[in-house]
């Protein structure tokens, strides 16, 4: 840690979460598929779902439970679950591609779009369905913590303050950039994005299943 202030707790989350956040994942697949059709306001809501369950995980790490949820058993249920959950994600949206039932808004209807509670619920379901956020929250954020505690409860506010800084900075700049886009992406196009995305999702959930029935070999 290079500094005992808040501010620097702050600044130091910011910096060393930037290479977690702008990973490719669940939540990113899903900002990049909605934003077209329900404009900037998709990153920080779906963000908003989140950073709710990284909260949790705060609560849950400062109450020592982080051992726990780092356990083999607990690693296999959360991969093979999570890879499930995107199975069934990434197919939704190939099924809908494919079937031509997801389309993007006229300019009127863009306005409207899903309600505010479906897209946080987005965040949570995309959240919960990927492993790495599980990994990277039970094992190496405990280990930050364990540093920054030396202000007390303060440090600790400070330096979730500062990771969900960097959540809601990059899931805006996605959502606004796609958003942004919308006037140069056709309808073909938007079905494309939208296979991919979903493919993308599969993927991840292949690797997800893989490493769960890995842990159970080893």
């Amino acid at each position: 840690m290079l500094s005992t202030s808040l501010l620097g707790v702050y600044v130091f989350a910011f910096v060393v979460s930037i290479g977690a956040v702008i990973s490719p994942g669940p939540v990113s697949a899903a900002i990049i598929s909605e934003s077209p059709r329900q404009g900037w306001r998709v990153g920080p809501l779906i963000a908003s779902g989140h950073v709710f369950l990284e909260l949790l995980f705060i609560i849950l790490i400062t109450s020592s439970l982080s051992t726990y949820l780092a356990s083999n058993a607990i690693q296999i249920a959360i991969a093979l679950g999570g890879s499930l959950l995107l199975f069934f994600m990434g197919g939704s949206y190939i099924w809908s591609s494919w079937k031509g039932s997801i389309r993007l808004p006229s300019q009127s209807q863009g306005r409207t779009g899903n309600k505010i509670g479906n897209l946080i619920g987005a965040g949570i379901l995309t959240t919960i369905s990927n492993p790495f956020w599980y990994a990277w929250w039970a094992t190496i954020v405990p280990g930050y913590l364990n540093e920054v505690r030396i202000l007390g409860i303060a440090s600790v506010a400070a330096f979730y303050l500062g990771h969900i800084s960097a959540d809601f900075l990059w899931d805006t700049l996605l959502s606004t950039a796609m958003a942004l886009g919308k006037r140069w992406i056709s309808r073909k196009a938007y079905v494309l994005l939208l296979l991919s995305t979903g493919s993308f999702m599969i993927y991840l959930g292949v690797v997800f299943m893989m490493e769960g029935v890995q842990k159970i070999g080893g």
